[in-house]
């Protein structure tokens, strides 16, 4: 009676689990399952940039937080970078996935205004971004875990990089 009892009850857990977890599952919209697939994304990052051809007042410092919002149905991405103590860049991005045309927006904000850019995930490692026809951006993972990020625009119908960022984890971000 006691095994009988002991296998009903391991069975009704598993059978519990099953059911929690598919309803939880099921229960993410498809914004959510594929803001999800960003999580590569996710952290506070600190490392150095560029602009390509090189700029005579030589790299920056970058700092960025990137955090998922609204359940899961945004991303949110703040940047500040640095000469010194002399500000270059200050961006607060948010983005998220258009299930309707099935791409993800980005819109960087800063003093100026927005940029809206339209992309979609490459092998489930890289988000490429486009600007118009023109202008795009990617994010990715290195193999190190590092986060890079470069512009490219096209010229003469070659990719040619204006930036690149290369951004590592870090514990110093408190707050923007």
């Amino acid at each position: 009676m006691k095994i009988k009892f002991n296998f009903f009850l391991r069975s009704f857990s598993i059978i519990a689990i099953l059911f929690f977890t598919s309803q939880i599952t099921l229960g993410q919209s498809i914004e959510q399952k594929e803001m999800a697939k960003l999580s590569f994304l996710i952290g506070d990052w600190k490392g150095t940039g560029n602009s390509i051809p090189k700029n005579k007042a030589g790299d920056y410092t970058a700092l960025t937080k990137v955090r998922y919002d609204l359940d899961g149905e945004l991303l949110v991405l703040k940047l500040r970078s640095f000469r010194g103590d002399t500000p270059v860049l200050s961006l607060h991005t948010i983005m998220y996935y258009n299930k309707e045309d099935g791409h993800y927006h980005y819109r960087a904000y800063t003093k100026n205004g927005a940029r809206p850019f339209k992309g979609t995930l490459v092998n489930n490692n890289k988000l490429v971004l486009k600007l118009g026809e023109n202008y795009r951006l990617t994010f990715q993972r290195t193999p190190e875990g590092a986060f890079n990020e470069f512009g490219e625009k096209l010229v003469d119908g070659k990719w040619i990089k204006n930036f690149e960022d290369l951004h590592f984890p870090t514990s110093e971000i408190t707050s923007f």
